[in-house]
């Protein structure tokens, strides 16, 4: 079995590029995020976590600390052109539709806008990542969770692994478990491995976590996409969200940008499809939540979301779950929380016995202390948000270092492509790791929506 590890989504392959074809953020957030808005919650006070192929900031994600960087443990790591940036393109058009922002009337808005994003970048230009860097990520951001002013209560994890029948004896499932326990809401990507897959993907087929479906529109009641993975008698979705065609933000010059002109949308705009969007929507609904009650903990953020999904026109629970979610009825019950049940599942297997994989410890990654330059206080400052006060009115951009960004194309259409190869990395930049337990395996094929 290959230990490595894809992300959920893909730009639309469709040819005329116009806006009217994808899915805005305007459509996405109507039923759900807009109702919330108009009662003041808009994801403020809330950091969500996203661990994926980093975070680039182009424009609605460009405002100073509006995103904040943790450690980059990909093949780019310790290149200082390339570390935390979005060479891939995945990642940033997940964080668009999270938490993205312009910060003017009529500009364009994610779920939660006022939520920040906690970037910690686990794949270079390839999309390639495997699941000691996945691993490694989610153990950062269970120590670092309330680090400096952070208050990482969501994390997003829009990629997966298949071929796990259970979360028994999966590594993935124990991290993300240890996270949950930790009072992170986690959300995952049930899979684009089609309505006969009958199975989800690591670490989705934990029972801990939020498994996502995806919707292939924003109806009322709405069908699933026919590429959404569906589960089996042991573990399904438990909800589902928009997840075609959203238009979310474009990296230009990355490597999906490239290679998918097509999906290109009024310029600074991508059209992408998959569980990996469905779960960004999810993720921005958990912040709206949390910004209307902080009290609540993971079992009962889903237990509300669960209990107040919106009917879709089902065929079956294996598809859909509970249904879509809709975090403005689910606030509005926010009383019923009491009768959450704590969630007592079989537990993974601990991650401590899969070899290859370490945790975190005091900031450090097998004993080698990351630098500091991505995640101290360089790029937050802990003292100017206390996470209850914070309106992110005053956020102006300064954490991106101009010397490789033109304010409106990636300097350079090649990303200095000559300094990095993610298919010949060996892993060897992880000090302290065995780079054949932690890169034997970076040559897999993403999975990807239709």
């Amino acid at each position: 079995m290959s230990d490595s590890v894809g992300f959920l989504g893909k730009p639309d392959q469709g040819s005329d590029g116009a806006a009217a074809s994808g899915l805005t953020m305007d459509l996405v957030r109507q039923f759900e995020a807009d109702p919330m808005e108009a009662l003041g919650y808009t994801g403020q006070g809330i950091d969500v976590a996203i661990i994926d192929t980093g975070v680039s900031p182009v424009q609605g994600l460009h405002a100073e600390g509006k995103v904040l960087y943790g450690p980059d443990l990909s093949n780019e790591g310790e290149l200082e052109n390339l570390a935390t940036l979005d060479t891939y393109g995945h990642g940033t058009h997940i964080a668009g539709i999270v938490a993205g922002n312009d910060g003017v009337e009529g500009g364009f808005k994610g779920m939660a806008p006022d939520a920040r994003i906690v970037s910690v970048k686990v794949a270079g230009a390839t999309g390639e990542t495997h699941i000691a860097q996945v691993i490694a990520g989610i153990e950062w951001v269970v120590e670092h969770r309330n680090s400096d002013g952070l208050n990482i209560r969501v994390v997003n994890l829009s990629l997966g692994r298949d071929g796990i029948l259970s979360s028994a004896a999966d590594p993935l499932s124990a991290a993300v478990e240890r996270a949950w326990d930790a009072g992170i809401v986690v959300v995952v990507a049930g899979g684009n491995r089609t309505n006969a897959s009958g199975g989800l993907d690591s670490p989705a087929v934990s029972p801990y976590v939020i498994a996502t479906g995806a919707l292939d529109g924003r109806a009322v009641r709405d069908s699933v996409a026919t590429w959404s993975s569906a589960g089996n008698d042991g573990r399904s979705p438990d909800l589902v969200a928009p997840g075609k065609s959203i238009v979310s933000l474009r990296v230009p010059g990355s490597t999906l940008d490239q290679e998918n002109p097509q999906a290109v949308v009024d310029g600074r705009f991508m059209k992408g499809s998959g569980t990996s969007q469905a779960a960004a929507v999810m993720s921005g609904s958990v912040a709206l939540l949390l910004s209307a009650d902080p009290s609540l903990t993971p079992d009962q953020v889903k237990y509300l979301l669960v209990e107040n999904a919106n009917e879709v026109d089902r065929r079956s629970r294996l598809l859909d779950g509970a249904g879509k979610v809709r975090p403005d009825t689910a606030a509005e019950n926010a009383g019923d929380a009491v009768n959450a049940p704590t969630q007592t599942h079989e537990r993974a297997l601990g991650i401590s016995s899969w070899e290859g994989i370490d945790s975190w410890t005091n900031g450090s990654w097998n004993g080698a202390t990351w630098s500091g330059g991505t995640w101290s206080g360089a790029t937050w400052s802990g003292a100017t948000w206390s996470g209850a006060t914070w309106s992110g009115a005053t956020w102006s951009g300064s954490t991106w270092s101009g010397a490789t960004w033109s304010g409106a194309t990636w300097s350079g259409a090649t990303w200095s492509g000559a300094t990095w190869s993610g298919a010949t990395w060996s892993g060897t930049t992880w000090a302290g790791l065995d780079a054949t337990s932690t890169a034997s395996d970076l040559s897999s094929t993403l999975y990807e929506a239709e």
